[in-house]
């Protein structure tokens, strides 16, 4: 309800220091009536068009003068960034973490042209019968998808291999025959057992299109624009819905770019089921804190207004919807109703002391009183996620950082115009959480104000041992940092019983392998790989790498070769090996193209035979695993590899995982570093004291070493769900310790202060209040541990979990140091030993 502006100013005689007046004059709706000078007495209420007021008291008077004006202004502003969200598009390939103009992302997109190349849709038909895939039901199926996916608009026909694309190469009277494994599915079991010989003694399809123990075949797909991957997947599943399967045939859809599809549709599911809980949960916990139905709503319209109008700017600037973008509403949702609590607790315990003010004085006292140390954290929450944006290579979490800062600048915006505009219009209420008490004392708070009483006392009766605990902490936290591990992988985003999951974990044990590393070849001159030399360098290669234990496989030109000089000697084994005539390779690469397709070997050489591709096989896509190949790749390439005539480097999706995961340490360092020292800076600045600037940093330095013990000792990777935690926790864990400092400075400065007291009185007000906000941040980040992303789930943990240190931390020990010495919060004492801070109003 609108409240009447008529209300009598006689409760500033209740005001703290005030001059009693007796001008009671009604105020009139602009609110600039003379009536206002019964306000000038108190530093808080002065007249807005007094000439003394600071800057932000004008403004403040200004906003509540027009909160019709504001609120329009702001419901157009949201309305505008929200007309954005139909534009806003999905990025969930692993090229998104690299940037597009890195080197590695520029060559592989090169390669990728040069070789028709792409993250291929895996489709694998499995049967554990007696004949295994061998069965004319099983390969009329495998026929049967080979043709059928040649209908979906984003699958390039040319590009699908199976045994009914693919060509077999054997001896006979005349030489070498190129014909189709199976050019027609097979009639009846004995031409299935033929196609079954045929497969089987061709060694570079054995693990790689059929299983080694003949129980499945593969079928890739390469997929024409990898931005349609979502659409695809969800066509090719439609697909294997009508699939006519034979008995015991099982279908399997995997590979990297069903990895893409099945992320695309996974997050939106993800998406409509956090948002809508973290915004429950945020409203519930406005609602205990007040009690009040406006106390819920409006932190609640805050922050949505906060996360639609940041998603719908992120539309606007054409920036994709990533995977870890999931989780940007549920943290803005979190954030965005921290500095409302705030201002929310200083207006409802105004209105228990002073019941006959007005809904502007009491917006505009409440505001005002707060609004230093709300602009201040918001400062130190943006500077964690400035720290994020500047020191993350990976365009995910950079741009993570800039519209995470975006929405928290935006949320501070609203919550000092949009609020106090919207309490200036209802009618003055007081919650039932605070007791109207004797005029000019606190506020008596509920039982979860003094619920914090037994920590308080805790901390202020053994304050050394809160600060050996700390230091206890932080050691284990430095130990803990030693023995985290960075390692990631794509799959890991999902939960073990996905579809996708179980399909990558089935191929893995039956296959060669499903991830994929290529290493391109560069040779001087056309035709330079007809060269028995280079050929043979390859040769020595590819046997190098399969030595590696976690190599599968390998594939190039060279193993065809092999086996067309096989054949061209009646298919005798012992005559696998590579021709020694450079006339002889070029003899038979023209005989096969005179009766297979010449397009065969598109993927594994160029037309001048110039270039080549050697392609590796795995069967993980972990960061450690791919490290350790490459890095023995990269070594047998300096060393024995390289040359003049000829050149090897890798490439390809697996290196392109392993170059963005390599910098997962650095961009937690630089982010760490970066962060502390904008949070410090910040706080000292503020607190015009480097003591207290440097006390209010030590909650947090305590912070980030406790979730490293966590994640040392737990075996947690530093990965990309864990890499943006500590930037995120610095920005808003200082926070608790900000408010407790400016708190415990601002009641030191009463008048014949007693330490005790003001540190025992710190608890039921400004305690209560930073549990709200506790609360609010962990159940928030907390929400994300419902997620069936994996890497959002530990996100959420990690941030809930350095946000609670943050809070006990910031509540025990800033306390207790202030209980051993107040000069270590930057507080010195005169002679009559009352504390005296630099120079400050007290309107701050």
């Amino acid at each position: 309800m609108i409240g009447s502006r008529n209300e009598s100013c006689n409760g500033a005689a209740a005001v703290p220091h005030a001059t009693q007046t007796t001008d009671t004059r009604p105020i009139t709706s602009d609110g600039r009536s003379t009536a206002l000078a019964c306000l000038h007495s108190h530093p808080m209420n002065r007249d807005p068009t007094a000439p003394e007021q600071s800057l932000v008291e004008r403004c403040l008077w200004a906003i509540t003068a027009r909160p019709v004006l504001v609120l329009v202004a702001a419901g157009l502003l949201t309305l505008l960034l929200a007309a954005g969200l139909p534009r806003l598009y999905k990025d969930t390939r692993a090229d998104a973490f690299v940037p597009p103009d890195h080197p590695a992302r520029v060559m592989n997109r090169e390669f990728r042209t040069l070789f028709g190349l792409g993250d291929p849709m895996v489709i694998a038909v499995v049967n554990d019968g007696p004949q295994g895939v061998f069965n004319p039901q099983s390969l009329a199926l495998v026929a049967w998808l080979s043709r059928e996916l040649e209908g979906i608009p984003n699958i390039d026909p040319e590009r699908i291999t199976s045994l009914a694309t693919e060509n077999d190469i054997s001896g006979t009277a005349e030489g070498m025959a190129v014909a189709p494994f199976m050019a027609e599915p097979p009639a009846d079991q004995e031409e299935a057992e033929r196609i079954r010989s045929a497969v089987m003694t061709f060694p570079l399809h054995r693990g790689a299109l059929v299983a080694n123990d003949g129980s499945g075949a593969l079928i890739l797909a390469e997929q024409l624009d990898p931005d349609q991957a979502q659409a695809t997947y969800d066509a090719i599943l439609q697909l294997v819905a009508r699939a006519p399967l034979g008995p015991d045939d099982r279908i399997h859809v995997t590979g990297e770019g069903a990895l893409a599809g099945y992320m695309g549709s996974y997050i939106d599911a993800d998406a409509s089921r956090l948002n809508p809980v973290s915004m429950l949960v945020i409203l519930l916990l406005c609602w205990a804190a007040f009690r009040t139905l406006r106390g819920a709503l409006l932190p609640g319209l805050i922050v949505f207004a906060t996360a639609l109008g940041t998603l719908g700017l992120m539309a606007w600037a054409k920036v994709p919807f990533f995977v870890i973008t999931n989780a940007l509403p549920v943290v803005l949702i979190g954030i965005g109703v921290a500095d409302a609590l705030h201002l929310l607790t200083e207006y409802y315990q105004l209105a228990a002391r002073h019941p006959d003010w007005s809904s502007r004085q009491l917006a505009v006292t409440a505001m005002q009183r707060l609004f230093r140390p709300i602009t201040l954290t918001t400062a130190t929450t943006m500077a964690g996620f400035l720290s994020l944006a500047v020191s993350a290579l990976m365009p995910p979490m950079r741009w993570f950082g800039w519209f995470a800062l975006f929405g928290v600048a935006m949320a501070w915006v609203y919550t000092v115009t949009l609020l106090p505009a919207l309490l200036t219009l209802l009618k003055p209420r007081r919650s039932p959480v605070y007791r109207t008490v004797a005029a000019g004392t606190a506020s008596v708070t509920d039982a979860m104000g003094r619920a914090l009483a037994p920590l308080g006392r805790f901390a202020l009766r053994f304050p050394r041992l809160v600060i050996a605990l700390a230091a206890a902490l932080a050691i284990a936290g430095f130990a803990g940092a030693g023995r985290m591990a960075v390692n990631d992988s794509l799959l890991r985003a999902f939960q073990k019983d996905e579809p996708i999951v179980i399909a990558d974990r089935e191929l893995n044990r039956r296959f060669d392998g499903t991830y994929f590393l290529d290493l391109m070849i560069t040779t001087p001159n056309a035709e330079d790989l007809f060269q028995p030399a280079n050929l043979h360098r390859i040769e020595a290669l590819q046997r190098h790498l399969a030595a590696h234990p976690l190599v599968a496989d390998t594939q190039s030109i060279v193993d065809y070769l092999k086996q067309m000089q096989r054949s061209m000697n009646g298919d005798d084994p012992a005559h696998y090996r590579l021709p020694d005539d450079p006339a002889l390779v070029a003899q038979y690469f023209l005989l096969y193209s005179s009766m297979g397709d010449p397009r065969d070997f598109d993927h594994l050489v160029d037309y001048d035979y110039r270039l080549a591709n050697v392609r590796i096989t795995m069967k993980s896509d972990q960061y450690a695993d791919l490290r350790r190949i490459i890095d023995d790749v990269q070594g047998y390439l300096d060393q024995d590899f390289n040359g003049p005539a000829i050149h090897g480097q890798p490439t390809g999706r697996g290196y392109l995982n392993y170059v963005w995961m390599s910098q997962l340490a650095q961009a937690q360092t630089t982010s760490v570093l970066l962060s502390l020292a904008l949070v410090l800076a910040l706080s000292v600045l503020a607190f015009r004291s480097f003591a207290a600037g440097i006390a209010t940093g030590l909650p947090i330095v305590i912070t980030v070493l406790g979730v490293y013990a966590y994640m040392g000792f737990g075996g947690l990777w530093l990965s990309a769900s864990t890499v943006m935690f500590a930037a995120i926790a610095i920005g808003l864990g200082i926070d608790f310790a900000i408010h407790t400092t400016d708190t415990l400075r601002r009641l030191l400065l009463e008048p014949e202060a007693d330490l005790d007291t003001v540190l025992a009185d710190l608890y039921p007000g400004t305690g209560r209040a930073l549990l709200f906000n506790f609360l609010t941040l962990a159940l928030g980040f907390g929400v994300l541990t419902i997620s069936k992303v994996q890497i959002l789930t530990e996100f959420g943990i990690t941030v809930a979990l350095a946000i609670a240190l943050s809070f006990f931390s910031s509540l025990m020990l800033l306390p207790a140091l202030a209980r051993l010495s107040p000069r270590l919060l930057g507080v010195d004492s005169g002679a009559s030993g009352t504390p005296s801070f630099p120079s400050r109003s007290h309107s701050e």
